[in-house]
């Protein structure tokens, strides 16, 4: 059966095909529609949004973005949001609508993190351990902007769930903070040649050679070798004691094979895993408004709600 968009996603599931293969007028136009897709919010009445400078991962100036609803009770729930990009691109801008959702939506303190992009000096393990410098920043000073640092949670999409996962695996391997929940959208969690990345080769990300991959900049120089789970969290063999989990992937995305063979494992392993397939919709779906988007970013809610001890309400 070929493949039809879920109505309202045509142009987002042909995105990356039309960005790669098409002339100049056909690129520029599908940025435009990215940069739409990303850039159009609307900020609730008294929500604030106020950036700091923290330490990152190696001592340097690393910007932090957080979103705080209004009326919040003191020592409020946490979101900490790590943005997609494929780990060489993207920034807090591209996930401010999906911190205000999750913000208003919880309700919840939701913290946005700048980390650095992977080029020919930057690489992994040097994002993860921006994300890892934020998350115990905020465990630290969570009473100076009323959070809770007993109920801290993880949400990121694609390149930035990935940073999720490694996050949640180093956390518990080097005794971190509690997590109450990780949500990964689309996630990457292996190099492997699954059969999704075979079936929908239309829908890839790039079109790259392996050497050339975001992926394979991002590791850096392996020498061939396996990569640290930390890096790609599908070679864990160990995901006993991570906290519970909440996965999305789109039925059409190249990377789902990854997510549902990933959830399958948490599950195995006896941790609470919710799995959530997107149907007839490519990667990075979310990003467009639309009452598809709008019910997973509600579900991403409920199940916040749950893992942080609040009131269940209709979603």
């Amino acid at each position: 059966m070929a493949p039809k968009a879920y109505p309202g996603y045509e142009y987002n599931l042909n995105l990356y095909q039309i960005i790669a293969e098409g002339t100049e007028e056909e690129k520029a136009a599908a940025r435009e529609a990215q940069r739409k897709y990303i850039s159009g919010y609307t900020k609730p009445e008294g929500m604030r949004m106020e950036d700091i400078t923290i330490a990152g991962g190696d001592g340097q100036d690393m910007k932090l973005r957080i979103f705080t609803p209004a009326g919040l009770p003191q020592k409020a729930p946490i979101v900490i949001d790590i943005h997609g990009g494929g780990w060489v691109g993207g920034s807090l801008d591209i996930d401010n609508y999906r911190c205000i959702a999750l913000a208003a939506g919880t309700p919840a303190i939701v913290v946005s993190v700048d980390y650095r992009l992977s080029n020919a000096e930057v690489h992994f393990p040097a994002p993860l351990m921006d994300c890892y410098a934020a998350l115990m920043w905020v465990a630290e000073h969570a009473d100076e902007f009323g959070g809770d640092a007993k109920r801290i949670a993880l949400h990121g999409t694609s390149a930035g769930a990935n940073l999720c996962e490694g996050l949640a695996l180093y956390v518990r391997d080097h005794q971190g903070p509690d997590l109450s929940l990780i949500i990964l959208n689309c996630p990457p969690l292996s190099l492997e040649n699954t059969y999704s990345k075979r079936q929908y080769p239309q829908f890839a990300l790039n079109t790259n050679a392996k050497r050339d991959s975001a992926e394979m900049i991002y590791l850096g120089d392996l020498n061939g070798a396996v990569p640290s789970y930390y890096a790609f969290p599908g070679y864990c063999t160990d995901l006993e004691l991570l906290p519970p989990h909440y996965i999305i992937v789109g039925e059409y995305d190249t990377l789902r094979d990854d997510g549902l063979r990933y959830a399958m494992r948490l599950m195995e392993s006896g941790v609470p895993c919710e799995l959530q397939v997107a149907p007839r919709v490519g990667h990075g779906f979310c990003v467009v408004d639309h009452p598809l988007t709008h019910w997973v970013h509600k579900g991403c809610c409920a199940s916040l709600r749950r893992e942080f001890g609040m009131e269940i309400v209709e979603f």
